[in-house]
């Protein structure tokens, strides 16, 4: 059973014997008997051997849910936008670490990662890109605001719907960043709003977080919005599409099984459509 000679296992015995300090079996002339020493000792270890030949089996059958193992970089506010709610369905194993963009490529073309989450579309010597989804910016609301007349005043005069706007209560992450000033270019042909935010919280998820508590508005990423959608803890007013980038999956190159990119991709991209 043990694929070994039997003088081998009488030495692995009497060895045992000696630092135990008593006989574990009485010899017989037909075979051994275990002492009651032996009976407990047995008793005592044999949950672990049993432990450890369960690891074996699992180690060593080809549909080893060991051998996948899926080990994945991305920002942490991300995670709780468009990740956290999906990790289950990654699989029974599944190692997540947070990083910002550079280093999770870094990490992904040098093996210490198969997959990132990036706000980019990029492809490395070692790395293969996948695009999940665009990332939009939108014009957000708490559900007790009604965007109706905002529309119909972005139609007619934009100077009164800016009016409009600044009626509000603002929420906002940073009113300098990029895709705060894109927006506010895009849509109303303006470098800078003449609007003066209330609330200015450093984290894009924070932001809406603490709007989904109050009443306001907030300009924001649509994948940051999606959680607070789907909850209707918030509204998304689209009057012009606003793309900004697009968010990817990279995968290194020789590790990453091309089969199991395809099913994280599928399922990253899966989102619902939000809009009143």
């Amino acid at each position: 059973m043990l694929m070994i000679s039997q003088p081998t296992v009488s030495q692995q015995i009497s060895n045992l014997e000696s630092r135990v300090g008593q006989k574990l079996f009485t010899r017989k002339s037909k075979g051994v008997i275990e002492t009651d020493l032996g009976r407990m000792l047995n008793n005592m270890v044999s949950g672990a051997i049993e432990g450890l030949e369960d690891v074996e089996r699992s180690v060593d059958r080809k549909d080893s849910k060991l051998k996948t193992i899926i080990s994945i970089g991305i920002s942490e506010h991300m995670y709780k936008t468009i990740l956290c709610h999906k990790v289950i369905a990654l699989g029974d194993h599944v190692h997540i670490k947070f990083g910002v963009k550079n280093e999770l490529i870094k990490d992904v073309e040098e093996g210490r990662l198969l997959f990132a989450v990036i706000p980019d579309s990029i492809n490395t010597f070692d790395t293969v890109c996948h695009k999940i989804r665009e990332q939009k910016i939108v014009l957000v609301g708490t559900p007790d605001i009604d965007f109706t007349e905002f529309k119909k005043l972005y139609i007619k005069n934009r100077a009164l719907s800016e009016e409009w706007l600044s009626k509000h209560t603002w929420y906002a992450h940073d009113n300098n960043s990029n895709f705060i000033k894109m927006y506010w270019l895009t849509v109303f042909d303006k470098k800078r709003p003449s609007i003066v935010p209330n609330y200015i919280i450093p984290n894009e998820y924070e932001v809406l977080f603490q709007q989904s508590h109050g009443s306001g508005l907030s300009v924001a990423f649509n994948t940051t919005l999606d959680p607070f959608l789907k909850n209707n803890d918030l509204q998304s007013c689209v009057v012009k599409d606003v793309v900004y980038r697009d968010l990817s999956l990279i995968s290194n190159k020789k590790q990453a099984d091309p089969i199991l990119t395809g099913k994280i991709v599928d399922l990253l991209s899966s989102s619902e459509s939000y809009s009143k």
